[in-house]
């Protein structure tokens, strides 16, 4: 067999170099290419990404490529790792990211730039004092937020400047607050907000959840009007668990108020106002802790105490949810003028007292 002649051995090699010499430029053109801007600057688009405490990098890259900021997660894995970018984001929201910068560009941005926005999530069933723990909390980042402004404006109305801006708060009387009328959500802060504009956009989210979900119109249809409707489902958002059991806890207590004569005489007893007239008038270690007497024996003094005094309380007892309110503003006709929770957590009802007591003895 004749061997290869020189000219095939170094065809063979130039041809091996070429291969290697091409391999070369595509990988590097493939990943010059995914560090490149996503768009062009005149198709770029603005977006926002949130960056929770804890998150890792590989999360926040994950999120970068799915919302299109970048090419590659990996790609800004590697180079976030390079910058440091692993040990030195603080969470928050940054709202400035744009779709022509390259991962280097948004890294430094992150890297460098204060969060836009903060996340701060306030639960239903909570009392002004609880948000403004919240909110002050330096976990939440927000420096200029003063929980003592927060609480003189929200519990001195005169005392709010932005007071005039809404109806809702003529319902109350010049001697109560806000309470109740901050809607608990989960709120994209400014890092920079104060207290006033922290209490503007929680009574601006109240007031739109009423419009938008009619509540004002059902409560009237319901002989509530519309501070009534909140006061009643603030003390159903704090006797109930369970969503589906929110309509039938507001229809005993509609029914305690409206059906003429019945045997309760139009006392609601519910315990929860009692929590609140105690941790009124002493400021507790935790807010909401069950009573350890009878509701007649505690903070009797009180004009929340519904054991004591008929009818609604003066004022909401927590800010309740969009459940709550719905259940208030429009209770179902049932005849129950009684409810326990048994000890599976299953609202029972009642008609009367005495088969009441009968399903204390069955359940609890």
């Amino acid at each position: 067999m004749k061997k290869p002649g020189p000219r095939i051995a170094i065809f063979s090699v130039l041809l091996v170099g070429l291969l290697v010499f091409l391999g070369v430029i595509y990988a590097w053109n493939t990943a010059s290419d995914i560090f490149l801007p996503v768009t062009t600057s005149g198709t770029a688009r603005t977006v926002a990404i949130e960056v929770t405490k804890g998150e890792t990098t590989t999360q926040i890259a994950n999120d970068l490529e799915s919302k299109g900021l970048i090419r590659n997660a990996l790609a800004f894995r590697v180079w976030a790792r390079v910058k440091g970018l692993d040990t030195g984001l603080e969470a928050g929201i940054y709202k400035n990211l744009r779709t022509n910068m390259t991962i280097s560009d948004i890294i430094t941005q992150l890297l460098n730039a204060q969060p836009d926005a903060v996340r701060v999530v306030i639960p239903e069933g909570w009392r002004l004092e609880q948000m403004a723990q919240r909110f002050a909390n330096p976990a939440s980042g927000l420096p200029k937020f003063s929980a003592k402004d927060f609480l003189t404006y929200t519990q001195h109305i005169s005392q709010f400047p932005d007071a005039g801006k809404y109806p809702l708060l003529k319902f109350v009387a010049a001697s109560n607050g806000m309470e109740g009328l901050l809607f608990p959500a989960s709120y994209e802060i400014p890092v920079d907000a104060t207290a006033r504009d922290v209490v503007n956009l929680m009574l601006q989210t109240m007031v739109a959840t009423i419009q938008q979900n009619h509540l004002d119109t059902l409560a009237q249809q319901h002989q509530l009007n519309t501070y009534q409707m909140i006061v009643l489902a603030s003390i159903v958002e704090r006797e109930v668990v369970a969503n589906t059991d929110r309509a039938g806890v507001a229809s005993v207590y509609w029914n305690r108020l409206f059906i003429p004569g019945n045997e309760t005489a139009g006392f609601l007893d519910a315990d929860p106002t009692v929590q609140y007239a105690r941790d009124s008038q002493k400021t507790p270690p935790i807010y909401w802790t069950p009573l350890q007497d009878s509701g007649r024996n505690v903070a009797a003094d009180s004009p929340w105490n519904t054991y004591i005094n008929k009818g609604l309380p003066p004022t909401p007892i927590c800010s309740p949810g969009l459940a709550s309110m719905q259940a208030a503003a429009a209770p179902p006709k049932t005849d129950y003028l009684y409810f326990l929770s048994a000890k599976d957590g299953k609202t029972i009802f009642a008609k009367t007292y005495a088969e009441f007591l009968l399903d204390e003895q069955k359940y609890l």
